[in-house]
């Protein structure tokens, strides 16, 4: 009898210990150690920063991000980009990722080789821009605080009004309603997830620091969008429009959509995007790893080296979601962090993922403020008035509420030792309230069009407290370990009373 009663109390703690490990620990633990065998997988290529080849630009700048880039190897790849630079065929997305890459190593875009990339992206848009071309734009430009004349010819705000108005309408019953994007911009092809989940990237970096509502509802849109597309085995295929069938789900499509999602605030592995238990981080893990990489489709049997640099991008970028950060954010990093790119959002020591207004870093070689100097995040329509005395020291001291579709509202009191002279409309820095864009082709504007009143699940805000759970490291076999050694010491003090007396 004390057998048996001893039995049922012990699978009935193991039963309850089960539960109390918990599940995204695992999840956690599984992304990290990824990170670090595909971290090693590129950098025991042969020349694999000696070349610069389908996405190597962005590996590089989430290697960096991660601070897994030693010294040689920058120095290696920043002589790789320099080189490529100076050939005649450099596309506007060769431009942006070297403009991402160089940054995240901590280098200077606006002074290469005597060159000012940023100036050359806001100064003049591509010759063939596609929905990815304006996105990558709006990446290379928001890595950082540059300065950058509101009245440029391709300014932020100017592109995140045209990949507004790019949104694909799409037939949802009797009504038309907004959908994501597709690469081409006529408006006429599917919205597709890989070009959605690249422009969600660019427009939620946008929005970290231009609240902005036409982007607000633009990329509500989008991960609606990515919520319907997602397949019944949690994964996302290439093809356009919506479908049920699971041809076409791959590594690639999958990974754009957790970088989207992880760049506008949302969480890949929330109830929203879990399907028959499996979400797109754990489709990755548990139906493309192979040895140290990645293949493209489930029925692949080799390393797909482009599948393997996306995958690589978008388990980092979920990483960093998880500690309050994003993938292609590099206000933190300066060129005393060469040798030791681990860097982080000005504010990821919170425990939120808000924006941050960082203090002036700029640069004085740039004449009338045309090049990258860095100044106070602050509205776009009031970015041409600005008069900033540079080298101007901030304390900033944040409090940021976060609405239930994760945009957040930062109300920052700034002591600053140094003048900085602004005009009356620039003062007031909160993010806008639902005001009305009437002009849809005002240059001052971000928005591409009027702003619409965002439904009550987006009005109602709830403070929120973000408590990071899911950053460790601990391996599963660690975690089951300790759960039943503790149970095993609690059943033995149990006995121990109960039929001991002592």
């Amino acid at each position: 009898m004390v057998g048996k009663s001893a039995r049922r109390l012990f699978l009935g703690i193991v039963f309850v210990l089960a539960f109390a490990v918990p599940i995204h620990s695992f999840a956690a633990g599984s992304v990290t150690e990824s990170i670090q065998d595909t971290a090693g997988y590129f950098q025991k290529s042969p020349d694999f920063f000696k070349k610069s080849e389908l996405d190597s630009d962005l590996v590089v700048a989430a290697l960096a991000k991660k601070g897994l880039l030693q010294k040689e190897e920058i120095t290696d790849y920043t002589k790789t980009i320099s080189h490529k630079l100076q050939s005649s065929n450099v596309s506007r997305g060769d431009l942006d990722k070297a403009i991402i890459a160089i940054k995240a190593m901590g280098g200077d875009p606006a002074q290469f080789n005597g060159r000012n990339l940023v100036k050359e992206v806001y100064t003049s848009p591509a010759d063939k821009p596609t929905a990815t071309v304006y996105a990558f734009d709006l990446i290379a430009l928001s890595t950082d605080d540059y300065t950058i004349p509101s009245n440029a010819e391709n300014a932020p705000a100017k592109i995140a009004a045209k990949l507004v108005n790019l949104e694909v309408k799409i037939n949802d019953g009797a009504a038309t309603v907004g959908g994501g994007w597709s690469w081409d911009t006529s408006g006429q092809t599917p919205p597709d997830v890989d070009s959605t989940g690249m422009v969600l990237t660019a427009l939620g970096m946008y929005q970290k620091y231009y609240h902005d509502p036409s982007v607000k509802k633009a990329i509500r849109d989008g991960k609606k969008f990515l919520m319907k597309a997602q397949k019944s085995n949690g994964g996302y295929d290439y093809n356009s429009g919506i479908s049920t069938s699971l041809d076409g789900v791959n590594s690639s499509s999958t990974a754009q959509a957790i970088i989207g999602l992880s760049s506008i605030g949302i969480d890949p592995t929330s109830n929203k995007f879990t399907k028959n238990h499996v979400n797109p981080v754990s489709f990755l893990l548990n139906n493309f790893k192979i040895d140290n990489g990645f293949k493209w489709l489930p029925s692949d049997k080799v390393i797909n080296d482009f599948a393997t640099e996306e995958v690589f991008e978008a388990l980092v970028a979920y990483d960093l979601f998880l500690k309050g950060d994003t993938l292609y954010n590099f206000r933190n990093v300066s060129s005393s962090n060469s040798g030791n790119t681990g860097a982080t959002d000005s504010g990821a020591g919170d425990k939120d993922s808000g924006s941050s207004n960082t203090g002036s870093k700029g640069s004085d070689n740039s004449p009338n403020n045309n090049g990258a100097g860095k100044t106070t995040s602050q509205s776009p329509a009031a970015a041409a008035a600005k008069v900033v005395e540079k080298h101007t020291k901030e304390v900033v001291t944040k409090t940021n509420t976060i609405t239930k579709d994760h945009t957040i509202t930062n109300n920052n009191t700034i002591t600053k030792t140094n003048t900085v002279e602004k005009p009356a409309a620039a003062k007031n820095q909160t993010p806008a309230k639902a005001e009305k864009v009437s002009n849809a082709k005002k240059e001052d504007k971000p928005a591409a069009a009027t702003a619409q009143a965002a439904p009550a699940e987006d009005v109602q805000q709830e403070p929120k407290k973000v408590v990071i759970t899911k950053t460790t490291g601990i391996s599963p076999v660690h975690g089951w370990v300790g759960s039943l050694s503790a149970g095993a010491g609690v059943i033995l003090l149990i006995i121990r009373k109960k039929f001991l007396g002592v």
